[in-house]
């Protein structure tokens, strides 16, 4: 299927014009030709340029029993009611058509999508393909060429939602926008130009899978909606198995809190309706609307249901369906908190300029006195007010008396203060904004870290075989009729064989550009990790 090219320092097409389609694989097991068949794709199309222009992702019912569930995660239960290939075949191809082909294991990723394609009569060929684990031997002089460990040096992160089809397509399609665009000397797309890819039947039937859940700073709900995938054109959730995830929304909101089991739980009827970021951005947004009307039904939203609405807002990520209420009870606070909070005033008149202090000192905190007592700390009053007995019983008091024009210049004197604090300070003000500049420009104009691993030159197809391939191409280990044998495969711009392994999931043990390490016998599988730790 795929006809390979790849990123070089010579001359060729500049791929910041081009679409690519990252393309990551969760599977049953490593080899298509004894059966193993995909459990999920996700899929990220993005320009040359950085800029992501889709996504795509769902599970797969593999039609057969998943018994590596500890690699990926997935398990029999989550592709229950997931689509079949052939239900995915023609969006998968939608998303491939007209790109690049990128994986950092895309060798992997052909022989599946080629064995799973087959089964539906669609051969194809000439898919250009890119293989950024080759490309990152080729351009880079490092210890370890895993995707973690390449993505984390470019861009500077540990990849999130490892071991999830979309989660390392987003990485994959992160690290190469940045080497791309970041890269010491300008690389360039040498190989076959995009084809347009021949339509299938599409459903629309998706199941994704929101993996990697932790609660962050923005709560798992929020989590678990940025797990799905951002499409362009969602299709339309599953109405009935919307129902079960708006009830167990309610469940798990009824103690005004989620904790991770719950935020699982979720995860799995998301799937099961086949929400992404948008639809169910829209679910959250109908769910709380309907739990606000019902607040509102008696005419009174009291503090006690504001409470619970504003916590439902916060995990589902809709405050915005809240604010005015939250605006009015925080201008309410805020008044009754202000900084003329303890003041209490006297207003004598009802002249214009009156009311305006007034106004002003009440939005502060203030309070309005009716009489003169010992709590009133000023009196507000106009000329044409002197005949009022209160101004006699205020001066007795020792209160102040003032016109609304001095009132008004204390009030708002009393207030910047109150803002401003003992250590309030422009001049430091000034100097952290400057300080923030210097440390943006510098970062703008610095040299990435990673440029140190650049080698001098890039890598020959002779020098990558006798590094990568010929070393390891009859690498084995012996004893007691155990033994592992590497299997190599052919030379760039094809993926190569090596123990420096790039797939995730059921491949970690060998799959991708890397090949395949076989454990026969009786090996025991601590030791084969541990030989692939040394070798890795």
């Amino acid at each position: 299927m795929i006809a390979y090219g790849q990123l070089t320092r010579r001359q060729g097409i500049d791929p910041r014009s081009l679409t690519f389609a990252v393309v990551d694989l969760e599977t049953t097991g490593l080899h298509p030709a004894k059966g193993s068949r995909i459990c999920e794709i996700g899929i990220v199309r993005m320009r040359g340029d950085g800029t992501v222009l889709d996504e795509y992702s769902t599970l797969v019912d593999p039609g057969l029993r998943i018994t590596n569930d500890e690699y990926h995660g997935i398990t029999n239960a989550d592709v229950k009611g997931a689509p079949a290939f052939e239900h995915v075949a023609g969006d998968v191809l939608a998303y491939l058509s007209g790109t690049v082909v990128v994986g950092h294991n895309v060798e992997f990723e052909d022989a599946f999508l080629t064995a799973e394609f087959g089964r539906l009569g669609i051969n194809l060929s000439g898919v250009p393909g890119l293989c950024t684990l080759v490309t990152s031997r080729s351009q880079l002089d490092r210890y370890g060429y895993r995707l973690g460990d390449i993505a984390s040096l470019i861009t500077g992160e540990w990849p999130r939602a490892s071991h999830s089809a979309l989660g390392d397509a987003r990485t994959l399609a992160w690290t190469l926008s940045k080497l791309i665009a970041e890269a010491p000397q300008p690389l360039a797309w040498a190989g076959p130009a995009p084809v347009v890819l021949p339509p299938y039947p599409r459903t629309g039937f998706i199941a994704p899978r929101a993996a990697g859940l932790r609660k962050g700073t923005d709560g798992w709900l929020a989590m678990l909606t940025a797990r799905l995938p951002l499409m362009v054109q969602p299709p339309t959730p599953r109405l009935d198995a919307v129902a079960d995830y708006q009830a167990m929304l309610a469940h798990t909101l009824a103690d005004g809190r989620i904790v991770g089991e719950e935020a699982g739980q979720l995860a799995v009827l998301a799937a099961r309706a086949g929400l992404t970021q948008s639809t169910a951005r829209q679910v959250h947004e109908r769910f709380l609307a309907d739990v606000r009307a019902r607040a509102e039904a008696d005419g009174v939203v009291t503090a006690a249901e504001l409470k619970e609405l504003q916590r439902a807002a916060r995990e589902l990520a809709s405050s915005h369906l809240i604010s005015d209420l939250e605006e009015a009870s925080a201008a309410d606070r805020a008044r009754r908190n202000g900084p003329l909070k303890g003041w209490r005033l006297l207003p004598v008149g009802d002249a214009s300029g009156v009311v305006d202090v007034m106004d002003f000192a009440v939005s502060h905190g203030a309070t309005v006195a009716v009489n003169v007592t010992k709590t009133v700390r000023l009196v507000v009053a106009t000329d044409d007010a002197e005949d009022d007995p209160r101004l006699g019983k205020a001066a007795a008091a020792g209160i102040r008396v003032l016109p609304p024009e001095e009132a008004l210049r204390l009030l708002e004197k009393e207030v910047e203060d109150a803002r401003g604090g003992l250590f309030a300070s422009a001049e430091g003000q000034a100097l952290s904004e400057q300080l923030a500049a210097e440390r943006e420009q510098q970062a703008r104009t610095g040299r990435p870290e990673w440029h140190q691993f650049w080698r001098r030159t890039e890598l020959s197809p002779a020098e990558y075989k006798a590094q990568f391939v010929d070393r390891y191409s009859d690498w084995e280990v012996g004893g007691n009729g155990r033994t592992a044998i590497y299997v190599s495969v052919p030379v760039p711009p094809r993926p190569v064989a090596s123990p420096e392994r790039g797939k995730r999931g059921a491949a970690k043990q060998g799959s991708g550009c890397a090949g395949a390490l076989l454990i026969f016998g009786g090996l025991a599988a601590g030791l084969a990790e541990a030989l692939r730790q040394i070798l890795v």
